[in-house]
């Protein structure tokens, strides 16, 4: 039985490098918050580091965008069960799964606000352990996603249902929330806010972030056929 080889192309290899980036950037986050690295550090620091590390790693050991994205380190060869089955669809919710998944790790020691949860305000160690939850859930799903097993799809949508219900039930508590957040990431930045911009914020939440859940469960929906089920 003869099977196909197929090689990685630049855009899958690229790609490669960008979920490394997210992981290493989510790395530095975490560091940086504990141990205060970029207090002594140029911006360019981080990137610096990302691209000498990618470079050894990625020509010695692998790397995890390798292994989300089926790639042998030594051939550059994609598995096949993944690539006759894979589409651009799978590949982007896949993506935006770890983009979101690496923001809920690092969210926290960013700007932290308390937010609304199922109607309610949990208290502040309440809150960092369900975005760490919710931030290892939404990864876990992109690594499946990738491999096409249907576990991703359903922890997936998992996580898009408790995101949906979630801002539904706190729909009356999102104002106050909103504006707490703009004035202190102004605050951070040293930039004055600017007229009208807490109104416009106040417009988005909930409703643009359950539009957005909506249409990646919809997306989601679309993509069923091609998942591996075991």
């Amino acid at each position: 039985m003869r099977i196909n080889i197929y090689q990685a192309s630049k855009k899958r290899l690229f790609l490669s490098w960008y979920i490394d980036f997210l992981f290493f950037m989510t790395l530095w986050g975490l560091l940086s918050y504990f141990l205060s690295l970029e207090a002594s550090m140029p911006f360019w620091g981080p990137y610096l580091f990302f691209i000498a590390i990618r470079a050894i790693s990625g020509k010695f050991i692998g790397s995890i965008g390798y292994l989300f994205l089926g790639i042998d380190k030594e051939t550059k060869a994609v598995n096949p069960n993944i690539f006759n089955r894979e589409t651009w669809l799978t590949m982007l919710l896949g993506v935006l799964l770890i983009l979101e998944g690496t923001k809920q790790l690092v969210r926290w020691t960013q700007l932290f606000v308390s937010q609304p949860v199922f109607g309610f305000f949990p208290d502040d160690t309440t809150q960092i352990i369900l975005h760490i939850s919710l931030g290892i859930a939404s990864i876990l799903a992109a690594y499946w996603f990738f491999k096409l097993n249907i576990k991703g799809f359903y922890l997936a949508i998992s996580v898009a249902v408790v995101n949906i219900t979630s801002d539904a039930l706190s729909w009356n508590l999102w104002d106050p929330v909103v504006e707490k957040m703009v004035l202190t990431r102004k605050e951070l930045q040293g930039l004055p806010v600017r007229e009208g911009e807490i109104e416009f914020m106040q417009s988005l939440f909930p409703e643009a972030m359950l539009l957005a859940a909506i249409f990646a469960v919809v997306a989601m929906l679309f993509t069923y056929k091609r998942f591996k089920h075991e």
